[in-house]
């Protein structure tokens, strides 16, 4: 069952220094009703008009201060700037591209082989070079190893199925996999040092290496009988913050330790009715104010997830933390391939057909402000590219790719599937944030905000907006 969430318990009456001006609009209102936090109606809108007035002079002044870390620091707009096009040899699917070094990077695609019997290294790779925006074709000098040679010529040779797959990064190696049977899982990887004068082949045996980052970034605990609370209503205590059971026909949430009662903030039904507290498999994990549940009922195959907000008192059901799930920097939230969800209960969604997302890595800008978390997948070789702001807390239109690889000069090029074989392919080059290590930004050196450091400042307006946000939310914030 489901009602409305518990009402505040705070009654005490604030005591309040009136000036001349404010003195009249508290006469006015008169003692009035109270409100939900047990303040007099008069005294709660002077208080109110009061904390909205600092929130819009701080919000002016992290306004200053941002354009003038901006100034002082330098800023890159995540923007699209052109449109390219390259030719391949063949009529080919493009499937990845990644960075071999310099200017140049590595593009892997499929061609229908017909009545082909031998596959060559130009069948599958091209390499181009990035120059004034423009793609130059290049030989495949880079990967032109004797040993790798013989090695895709065996693997073709012996698995007529072969497919390349995609290219991963991981630290100082580069790893191609081939996927050898239906199954995505059936793979054949060929790894690759990377260093400052190129790559250098390693061998075809590091299968086992080739993988990726845990789905979640936290660790799920399982509740176990001693979170059990019995009575008329029995249901499970997490951590005597939010209560949950799915007895009685409904899996439902509470958030007050009450037994007698059946009734919660959210509820959704179960297929099995006759279901005991031990049946259900419940996880959680506490993110802050949010507390993620990953539930599943008696007799039933998928789990359903959970996020309880404290502060909002309120439940969403998300089961994209299925797939995956992200934590935001310095703990603000979580984040999926199409949506994000704030602590303070802000939330977006960008809809979307895809499915079966995994995560695949994080890339973090070197100003501490922009954040990008990429997510795959596996089967049709689908990226989703999301980048965040702390600063404005504001998630960007996700990408969606086939392929991308990021320049030092913080350029990144990318391109996006085609429903047909083709020569020609179009790329796009966007302006990004993300630069490399080795590109000398330009700063001015003589300001104070210089010696405090850019990450350090922007650590600061995050926690400014963090504020501001707190002061627009509404009476119903709990604690606030």
């Amino acid at each position: 069952m489901v009602r409305g969430g518990p009402a505040s318990s705070v009654s005490t009456r604030l005591p309040v220094q009136r000036d001349a001006g404010e003195e009249g609009a508290g006469s006015e209102a008169g003692p009035g009703p109270a409100t939900p936090e047990g303040i007099e109606a008069g005294t709660y809108e002077i208080l109110r008009k009061r904390l909205l007035e600092h929130g819009a002079e701080l919000r002016r002044r992290v306004e200053r201060l941002n354009a003038e870390r901006k100034r002082v620091f330098g800023s890159i707009e995540f923007a699209l700037v052109s449109t390219e096009r390259i030719t391949t040899k063949y009529n080919c699917s493009p499937r990845d591209m990644v960075l071999l070094g310099g200017d140049r990077f590595l593009f892997g695609y499929n061609v229908r082989m017909g009545l082909k019997r031998e596959v060559k290294l130009e069948d599958v790779f091209a390499v181009y070079e990035f120059a004034d925006r423009k793609f130059v074709p290049r030989d495949l000098d880079p990967i032109c190893d004797p040993e790798f040679g013989r090695d895709f010529a065996e693997l073709y040779k012996y698995y007529r199925e072969t497919v390349f797959s995609d290219f991963r990064r991981m630290d100082d190696f580069l790893y191609m996999a081939f996927q050898v049977g239906r199954d995505i899982d059936d793979l054949k990887c060929f790894k690759w040092a990377v260093t400052e004068e190129g790559i250098r082949y390693l061998g075809n045996r590091f299968d086992h290496e080739y993988h990726f980052p845990p789905p979640h970034e936290f660790e799920w605990k399982r509740v176990i009988r001693d979170f059990h609370r019995y009575g008329t209503h029995p249901h499970i205590s997490i951590e005597d913050r939010v209560f949950v059971e799915t007895v009685g026909g409904d899996l439902t949430v509470k958030v007050e330790d009450n037994t007698e009662t059946g009734e919660g903030i959210y509820s959704e039904p179960v297929l099995d009715p006759d279901q005991t507290l031990d049946d259900a498999e419940i996880y959680y994990a506490i993110l802050g104010h949010l507390i993620l549940m990953k539930i599943r009922p008696f007799q039933e195959k998928e789990f359903r997830y959970l996020v309880f907000n404290e502060k909002l008192q309120e439940v969403q059901r998300i089961d994209q933390i299925g797939e995956s799930c992200v934590l935001l920097p310095d703990g603000r939230g979580i984040i999926f391939h199409n949506r994000y969800y704030l602590q303070t209960g802000e939330h977006k969604v960008f809809e979307d057909e895809l499915s079966g997302m995994v995560y695949s890595r994080r890339i973090e800008a070197r100003n501490g402000e922009d954040f990008l978390c990429v997510f795959y997948n596996r089967a049709s070789g689908v990226y989703v590219l999301l980048s965040y702001n702390r600063v404005e807390q504001r998630l960007e239109t996700p990408i969606v790719c086939n392929g991308f690889t990021l320049f030092d000069t913080g350029e990144m090029v990318l391109f996006k599937g085609e429903n047909e074989p083709r020569k020609h392919h179009l790329l796009q080059v966007w302006r990004t944030p993300y630069v490399g290590p080795n590109v000398v930004l330009e700063e001015k050196t003589d300001s104070y905000l210089y010696k405090i450091s850019n990450p350090a400042v922007v650590g600061c307006l995050a926690d400014c907006h963090d504020v501001l946000n707190l002061i627009e939310k509404e009476d119903t914030y709990a604690n606030l």
